[in-house]
């Protein structure tokens, strides 16, 4: 895939994950991921939500210290993560916990009981041609490093239980794998839309009008083989196609 200049690295913005679209929840490995592309030492803070906080403060102000100290190698920061229990929670919790790990006052990585927020992103805008799936698999696979995981949520349409989805990709034929998969889903009960008029062989193109991913709760994530994501929603990327995660060399890849 060409790059007609639709890509852009913002360096100053901030990416969320929900921790529920990590298939293992590996959240201690998205920090390291975050660490390793910059340089020590780093300020570590872990801070609690007081039990009473003034609902009109929208920053850590009068937040809990647990913990405050400066990162000077990555022994200390496996020492401090080997013991670190951060209770994973649904999406769009209020959170209860959150650490903090910053440079020169810049942050860097962020976990709460709901979500990864990792700085650094490029953001890839659609093309107008083509379903959003297939703009994003054009987007990502091409620079992918095989097998590639694949996260899909389709809360947007389906209940809370059974939503979320992983599959392993180990070419680019992600249609085939959607197939087997996730067409199923269009049988599901909360899927109302022309059920008396469906075929009885339900296709992706069915699968794809059903869970656009410009509806909200409906999420896309892959992490190839290199820890390089990339995801699109409505919600966190804002109908956008993220690339993020192991980007060292960012010029090289976006000329790619």
């Amino acid at each position: 895939m060409e790059n007609k200049n639709r890509m852009r690295f913002q360096r100053d913005e901030w990416i969320d994950v929900f921790r529920e679209l990590l298939p293992r929840d590996d959240w201690q490995e998205l920090v390291r991921l975050q660490i390793s592309q910059h340089s020590h030492p780093f300020e570590v803070k872990l801070l609690e939500r007081p039990l009473k906080q003034n609902p009109n403060i929208g920053d850590f102000s009068d937040w809990t210290v647990q913990s405050h100290f400066i990162m000077t190698d990555a022994a200390q920061l496996d020492r401090f993560l080997e013991h670190l229990v951060i209770e994973q929670q649904e999406m769009e919790t209020q959170a209860e916990v959150t650490l903090i790990i910053q440079k020169q006052g810049q942050g860097i990585v962020r976990v709460t009981n709901d979500c990864v927020s990792m700085y650094g992103v490029a953001y890839e805008e659609l093309d107008e041609s083509g379903t959003e799936y297939d703009n994003f698999f054009d987007a990502i696979l091409p620079r992918a490093m095989f097998p590639v995981e694949v996260v899909f949520c389709g809360r947007g349409v389906l209940e809370n239980d059974d939503s979320i989805h992983v599959m392993t990709l180990h070419d680019t034929n992600w249609q085939a794998v959607f197939e087997d998969h996730l067409i199923y889903l269009l049988n599901r009960k909360e899927v109302r839309t022309g059920k008396s008029s469906r075929p009885s062989k339900q296709t992706l193109e069915h699968f794809i009008s059903e869970f656009s991913l410009m509806m909200a709760y409906n999420f896309i994530v892959t992490r190839d083989a290199t820890d390089r994501f990339g995801m699109l929603d409505h919600f966190c990327t804002n109908g956008k196609i993220a690339h993020f995660g192991k980007m060292d060399d960012i010029e090289t890849f976006l000329k790619k």
